[in-house]
C-alpha cells in the first residue's frame, strides 16, 4: 500500500477545489441575501416604530399577502420545508418565484406589525437563489442536496452572524437521523464565508448585546435550579410549537377562503395589539430580547409573545420562528430569574438557547450557539438546559408536519 496514493490524492484535490468554489459561491449569495433582508427589516422595524399607525393596515396587506400565496404560493408556501423536502426527496427545483414572493411578503408582515423573524426569510431566498445557480450550472442530484445544505446553513449564518452554529445548523436539521458528511466542508466554507458579507457591509447583529454576566459556582442549588429550568423550557417550547400548529389549523378549517386567513390574523394582532397599549410583541422585539439580560421584566411577556406569534404566522403572514422564539426564551429566561437563586442574565441566554434547542429538535447546534454567543464559560449550563428542553419538548419540532413521514417520526404527535 503507498503512503501517498496519486490516485486518492488527485480526487482529494479535485474535491476540495470544486467545493473550495462552490462553498464561495454559495457563501457570497446567501451573505448578500442575508444582508438585504437584514436591512429591509431593520428599515422596517425603524418606520414601523416611528409610525404606529401602520398597524391599522396590516388585515388589508394579510389580504393582499394572502391572495398572493392563494395564486402563486404552490409549493413555495411551505417554506423552509420546501428546501428539506427536496433535500430528502428530491421533486424539481424551487420555483424562481419563490425569491420575490418571500422578500417582500416577509417585509410587508415585518413593515405592518406582524410578529415574525428575519431569519426563514434569509435562508429561504439563500436556497431558492442557490438552487437556481445549481440549475444553471447543471450540478448531479447528490451535489444539489449538499447546495440546499450548504444554503440553509449560510444563511442562518449571515443573518445571525454566527458561523460554527450555522453550519451546525444547516446539517442537522437536514439530517433526519443521518449526517451528510459530504456536506460538512462545503457547509462549514460557506457558513464562514456568508457571516463575513455583513461584517463588509458593518452589519451590527444585536447579539452583540447579549451579554451574561456571571455564571454562579456548581452546587446543589444551582444544579437543581437549572434542571427545573430545563423542564420548563421544554415544555414552553413544546407549547410554542403547539400553539402555531394549533391556530395554523384553526385558521384551515373555519377560514376556507385563504386569503381572508392572515386578513382576520391581522385583525387579531391590531385588536391585540391596541389591548396591550404598546408594540413590544410586534415585528422582532430586539429591544426586548436586550432588556431580558439586563433588568426584570413582565413575567407574562412570553405568553404574549407566543401568542402574537402563533397568530401571524399560524395566519398565513410570512417570516421566521426562531426570532420570537428567542424573544420567548428569553423573557422566559428573565421570569425564571425572578424566582430561581440563578443569575437573571444567566436564565435569559440560557433561555433563549434551550427555547431553540426545544423547538427546532436542534441540541448540538444550540450548545454551539450558546458557546458562540456566550463564550466557553456558559458550556455546562447550556449541556444541561439544552438536552433537557430537547427532551422535555417531545419528539415533534418547528420542522416537523405530519405530512412529511421522514420529517415526522412515528411517535411524533403534531397537532
Amino acid at each position: 500500500m503507498k503512503i501517498f496514493p496519486s490516485s486518492e490524492y488527485k480526487q482529494i484535490i479535485r474535491y476540495s477545489l470544486y467545493w473550495l468554489v462552490a462553498s464561495t459561491v454559495i457563501g457570497l449569495i446567501s451573505g448578500l441575501a442575508s444582508t438585504l433582508i437584514f436591512n429591509c427589516f431593520d428599515l422596517a422595524t425603524q418606520v414601523r416604530t416611528a409610525y404606529p399607525w401602520l398597524i391599522f393596515f396590516l388585515p388589508f396587506v394579510g389580504l393582499g399577502i394572502g391572495f398572493l400565496f392563494y395564486r402563486y404560493g404552490t409549493p413555495i408556501e411551505r417554506g423552509t420545508h420546501l428546501l428539506i423536502d427536496e433535500i430528502h426527496e428530491p421533486r424539481s427545483f424551487i420555483p424562481k418565484r419563490m425569491s420575490p414572493l418571500i422578500f417582500f411578503t416577509a417585509i410587508l408582515t415585518q413593515f405592518f406589525g406582524g410578529s415574525a423573524g428575519r431569519e426563514a426569510p434569509a435562508v429561504q431566498l439563500s436556497g431558492a437563489l442557490t438552487d437556481h445557480i445549481a440549475q444553471l450550472l447543471k450540478v448531479s442530484k447528490d451535489n444539489r442536496k449538499i447546495f440546499l445544505i450548504s444554503s440553509i446553513g449560510s444563511g442562518f449564518s449571515a443573518i445571525f452572524g454566527l458561523p460554527l452554529a450555522g453550519a451546525i445548523y444547516g446539517l442537522e436539521i437536514t439530517a433526519l437521523g443521518s449526517l451528510r458528511y459530504s456536506a460538512v466542508f462545503p457547509c462549514f466554507l460557506s457558513s464562514i464565508v456568508a457571516a463575513s458579507v455583513p461584517e463588509f457591509f458593518e452589519i451590527l447583529h444585536p447579539h452583540r448585546f447579549y451579554k451574561i454576566v456571571s455564571f454562579p459556582e456548581f452546587n446543589f442549588s444551582v444544579i437543581l435550579s437549572l434542571i427545573v429550568a430545563g423542564l420548563i423550557f421544554g415544555l414552553v417550547a413544546r407549547f410554542f410549537i403547539v400553539a402555531i400548529h394549533t391556530i395554523g389549523n384553526l385558521f384551515a378549517k373555519y377560514v376556507t377562503f385563504v386569503p381572508f386567513r392572515p386578513m382576520l390574523g391581522g385583525i387579531m394582532i391590531m385588536l391585540l395589539t391596541l389591548l396591550v397599549g404598546h408594540h413590544h410583541f410586534n415585528g422582532l422585539g430586539i429591544s426586548t430580547i436586550i432588556a431580558s439580560f439586563q433588568v426584570p421584566l413582565p413575567i407574562t411577556d412570553f405568553l404574549n409573545k407566543t401568542l402574537f406569534t402563533a397568530i401571524t404566522l399560524g395566519s398565513g403572514f410570512k417570516g421566521g420562528e426562531i426570532t420570537p422564539l428567542f424573544f420567548v426564551g428569553t423573557t422566559l429566561g428573565n421570569a425564571l430569574g425572578q424566582f430561581l437563586p440563578l443569575p437573571l442574565s444567566l436564565l435569559a441566554g440560557l433561555g433563549l438557547v434551550s427555547l431553540f434547542s426545544g423547538a427546532s429538535k436542534a441540541p448540538l447546534t444550540s450548545i454551539i450557539l450558546a458557546i458562540e454567543l456566550f463564550g466557553t464559560s456558559v458550556s455546562v449550563y447550556a449541556v444541561i438546559t439544552c438536552l433537557l428542553a430537547y427532551l422535555f419538548s417531545g419528539n415533534c419540532g418547528l420542522y416537523c408536519q405530519r405530512q412529511y413521514d421522514y420529517v415526522c417520526s412515528a411517535q411524533c404527535r403534531c397537532p
